[in-house]
């Protein structure tokens, strides 16, 4: 586990005589009462534990009865920090004795106000919805935390119809237990609560705001203040960092509506979705002669190019506004034979032997050309990076794939330079002396990414991403290529930003937007297959919550817009954590700050070095937010000099 410095271990003890020492005023009885969480932890709903409270499992201090008195709920208030320009998030805990149900509950926020200012972007409420794990992700023995009811959906409370006077058929009212979710002896109800802060200092002048949020069942009202710290300064409206989830054809296949939905909600979230199946109508005549009809692709991503999907135009406010897409891959690929798959190029221009003939060449050249013509008319490749990405070639480990690697990334380097070309796998310093001159990106695999290996390639002049899983408990591991985890703790959404920042790595890439996203209101396990070695018996992989960052609409009644989860808040965190970091670096002129900070949170989790060991870095949700209420503090004072 990393060694956690004097400054944050006096910070960590003042917090806890904090809110050891004040008398405890969480409005408790018999029949209900209310509480407050950090948005760092998750609460069973059933029996009103912090689920990552696991000391069994890591190197930490056991976190207590966070619901009613904890680092930002001193029993009284809750205290909240932000910048301008960011999210800030907590959790409500409604809890109910042992016996009876808890009707016509009814949650109310007030906007904050202050300084002479009442913030003009309201608080947004989301009821946590569980899901059942029963089987833990396999690889993951050890560290799951396995079986129980997990909060993760974030159903948007002004989707559900929670007036107790409303009168009608179809509605949706908030009880206690949750008739709709269904979950058997549940106690304990968990409110989200997100305030974004506005971007003009005018706006939100630093200083404190305060609010409150007020609970009514039948004809009882409690009430929780909530402080807010504004800091003098703002994080960058544009997202630097363009973390992705990769999931070809999931964005491409939704309506255009739900399409827009999706692409501004994770906009919201600082995340990219990264989807490589769009594509132009093409005829290739018999002369060769290569025709693009870009009347589909037009209507329905030239917004996204110009960033008038995110304007106000459409809907849109909050991070990012007016900002195009931060990445984008071309429509271009190559022919596939490899792992039993073989599948067409685009443009088709054959397979290996064809590939290269002149004609074919010809052919390929020409839609280079087209589509780099037509692409950048809409889109400003220094605002938006235009990747080319051929799942052709993905993961292919044989000198013939390297040498066509080499072929068609010199074709764009030649007829489209302004686009990025791509590679993804653990790549050999044998595959790499042959390609890199041809190659601008490489997306490793975490278990591939040594430090040694990395700085070497870089050397030869390859930026490189990081992908896959980020807890090694063996080997084995490394066959998912996704990031999250239902099972396992909430640091680990935010632990691929910080990385980035300790490794200087240019992005992070993690495979799935939303699958399996209907099932998954119902069931975990959005990830599955049987496997059969020979000589083995089958095996069943599972994987719960498996590249899932939203659920869908329209599964559960009256919700008819996607669903965030708890886990892509914990990743938005991360990456606005990200932009503090390179906030407080530019102010600082240069990194050292930053890196004490960054250094005691995280140690080398990445690499062949980190299998087996599972704390590599700080697993107590304590002290990612008192690290990252650290660096605020340091940039709100760096930014007053």
């Amino acid at each position: 586990m990393p060694v956690i410095t004097r400054f944050l271990t006096i910070a960590l003890a003042g917090l806890c005589l904090l809110y050891s020492a004040r008398p405890l005023r969480a409005q408790v009885d018999s029949t209900w009462w209310i509480g407050a969480l950090p948005s760092s932890v998750r609460l069973d709903p059933v029996n009103g534990k912090i689920i990552e409270d696991r000391p069994d499992i890591y190197r930490m201090e056991p976190l207590g009865d966070l619901p009613v008195r904890n680092w930002v709920f001193d029993g009284e208030t809750v205290e909240l920090h932000a910048a301008r320009g960011e999210y800030v998030s907590f959790q409500l805990v409604i809890a109910k004795g042992p016996e009876g149900e808890l009707d016509d509950i009814s949650v109310r926020m007030q906007p904050f106000s202050g300084n002479g200012v009442r913030l003009e972007v309201e608080p947004e409420l989301f009821l946590e919805w569980s899901v059942e794990v029963r089987t833990p992700s396999s690889g993951y023995e050890r560290t799951s935390y396995g079986p129980g009811w997990y909060p993760d959906a974030l159903i948007p409370l002004d989707q559900l119809q929670t007036d107790p006077e409303r009168q009608g058929r179809l509605w949706y009212p908030l009880r206690l237990p949750d008739f709709r979710n269904r979950i058997e002896n549940q106690r304990f109800q968990v409110i989200w609560v997100d305030q974004f802060v506005p971007f003009a200092r005018e706006a939100a002048p630093p200083g404190v705001y305060r609010s409150e949020i007020t609970v009514r069942v039948g004809g009882v009202s409690r009430k929780l203040p909530v402080a807010l710290e504004v800091w003098d300064f703002a994080l960058p409206n544009r997202n630097n960092l363009a973390g992705n989830l990769q999931q070809g054809g999931f964005m491409k296949n939704l309506d255009e509506d739900l399409e827009l939905e999706l692409y501004q909600l994770f906009k919201r979230h600082r995340i990219v979705p990264f989807d490589y199946a769009y594509r132009p109508g093409i005829e290739i005549t018999g002369s060769g002669e290569v025709v693009l009809d870009w009347t589909g692709f037009d209507s329905r991503l030239r917004k996204y190019f110009t960033g008038e999907a995110f304007t106000e135009k459409y809907g849109y406010s909050g991070p990012g506004y007016g900002e195009p897409l931060e990445q984008y891959v071309l429509p271009f690929d190559c022919y596939r034979d490899h792992r039993g798959i073989t599948r067409p190029g685009w443009p088709d221009v054959g397979d290996m032997q064809q590939e290269r003939k002149p004609e074919n060449r010809a052919v390929y050249i020409s839609a280079i050309r087209q589509v780099r013509e037509h692409i950048l008319s809409m889109a400003d490749p220094q605002k938006t990076r235009l990747i080319v990405f051929q799942g052709g070639l993905d993961e292919s480990y044989f000198p013939e794939a390297w040498d066509r690697m080499v072929y068609y990334g010199k074709l764009f380097k030649q007829y489209f330079p302004e686009a990025f070309y791509r590679v993804d796998g653990s790549y050999s310093r044998e595959a790499m002396e042959t390609i890199h001159e041809a190659i601008d990106y490489w997306c490793c695999h975490t278990v591939g990414y040594d430090m040694e290996t990395v700085l070497a390639y870089r050397e030869l002049g390859i930026k490189d991403w990081v992908y896959g899983p980020l807890l090694y408990e063996r080997r084995e591991n490394s066959w998912v290529g996704s990031s999250t985890f239902l099972d396992l703790e909430l640091t680990n959404e935010r632990l691929i930003s910080w990385a980035c920042w300790k490794y200087r790595t240019l992005t992070w890439c993690s495979w799935g937007i939303g699958c399996r996203w209907e099932a998954a209101w119902f069931t975990p396990a959005t990830w599955q297959h049987a496997t059969r070695e020979q000589g083995s018996p089958l095996r069943i992989r599972t994987s719960n919550g498996n590249a899932l960052g939203a659920y869908a609409p329209n599964i559960v009644p009256s919700v008819d817009v996607p669903c965030s989860t708890v886990r892509l808040k914990n990743m938005r965190d991360g990456v606005e954590e990200y932009e503090l970091m390179r906030l407080l670096s530019g102010l600082d002129g240069g990194p050292d700050r930053v890196d004490a900070v960054v250094n005691r949170i995280v140690g080398r989790p990445f690499g062949k070095e980190s299998i087996g060991d599972i704390d590599v870095w700080s697993h107590d949700p304590r002290q990612w937010d008192a690290a990252r209420l650290e660096l605020g503090e340091l940039a709100g004072k760096a930014s007053a000099r």
